[in-house]
């Protein structure tokens, strides 16, 4: 069987590289040869948040070689996965165009840029390409509810062998809630702000912040750090708690809560909103949901003050990944859903 995935990023975009890019070892090794072909290139990376001339410039040099690509190459690939759709922003018609020339194919989604095209024309466009796709693969069972069309659920996960288990945290040592995610998703922290003040009256911990930079309450003790795939999990393993605060919004609905995947892998317990997919995720036995600011200070607080219920919640986390959320148990599970559903 030949796959291409016609992803949205080379590897260095997240969704891209947990989402399509890690399964081509997975797929090898069941006799499905996969074969990438991004539409934004790396060059494209070095203006997502700067000239934003130059980022539209490279990005229509991007869906132009996108175009010749889809006239020449395709044909030859038994299945074609696509992360989102073709051609971001542009009309149904002209992904209608092109889809006429694959000969079967199927979406991904752990984003719902649905959200993006609503108020707007193109706001029938994601839900009709869910309907006419052969299948939809998606993050968050969320979605299975919200879109017609044969939907599966396939979760964003991790590689339990660039997780290692590192020894859990010793009871005295230095108390630190981490926060990772990228400059966009800072905003979020206006949810649990007020939460970390207060508890910093009471607790002494410190907050770890990877990936972003934000203004935060004068009263809590801050360190930020870049994001770094060699010390990621590292980072995480040494702290104490995991946060992962979101918006009730309709575009955090779809989202896959890979962020308390990655804290859980690294042994750590976890504080979440109670958005859809992080309702899946947080057993009772692995951390909390909180959604107002007197619940975010409540769990943490717990937390903070149990450092067997830490031990225990942490360990329980890593099994549960270990169970459900891994490649070692979704790539041979996503090679069966291809095979059953092309």
């Amino acid at each position: 069987m030949k796959i291409l995935f016609l992803t949205k990023y080379t590897s260095k975009g997240a969704n891209s590289r947990y989402r399509s890019y890690n399964y081509k070892k997975w797929f090898e090794k069941e006799g499905v040869e996969a074969s990438y072909s991004p539409l934004f290139n790396d060059f494209y990376f070095r203006y997502l948040h700067g000239n934003i001339l130059m980022k539209n410039m490279v990005a229509l040099w991007c869906m132009i070689k996108r175009v010749f690509y889809l006239f020449f190459h395709v044909q030859k690939y038994d299945h074609v996965i696509i992360e989102y759709e073709l051609f971001p922003k542009l009309p149904l018609g002209l992904e209608l165009f092109f889809l006429k020339k694959i000969k079967s194919f199927s979406l991904d989604f752990d984003d719902n840029i649905s959200a993006n095209y609503a108020g707007t024309g193109l706001q029938n466009k994601i839900p009709e390409l869910m309907k006419l796709a052969k299948f939809v693969t998606v993050g968050n069972r969320w979605y299975i509810s919200e879109f017609q069309g044969k939907l599966i659920f396939l979760p964003t996960v991790i590689d339990l062998d660039k997780y290692p288990l590192y020894s859990l945290q010793k009871e005295n040592d230095a108390k630190e809630i981490v926060w990772m995610g990228s400059p966009s998703t800072t905003k979020y922290f206006k949810l649990v702000d007020k939460a970390l003040g207060r508890l910093s009256e009471k607790y002494d911990f410190i907050l770890k912040v990877i990936g972003g930079k934000v203004e935060l309450d004068k009263r809590i003790k801050t360190k930020f750090e870049n994001w770094n795939a060699q010390t990621e999990n590292k980072d995480l393993a040494e702290s104490t708690i995991g946060i992962m605060p979101l918006e009730n919004s309709y575009w955090e609905m779809g989202k896959c809560g890979f962020k308390l995947i990655q804290y859980m892998a690294s042994g750590i317990p976890v504080v979440a909103s109670p958005l859809p997919a992080n309702r899946d995720i947080v057993t009772s036995d692995v951390g909390f949901t909180a959604e107002s600011e007197d619940e975010w200070y409540e769990k943490l607080s717990i937390l903070l003050e149990s450092f067997e219920l830490r031990q225990k919640m942490g360990q329980a986390g890593r099994k549960r990944v270990e169970e459900s959320y891994s490649y070692q148990v979704w790539g041979k599970k996503y090679v069966e859903l291809l095979k059953n559903n092309i």
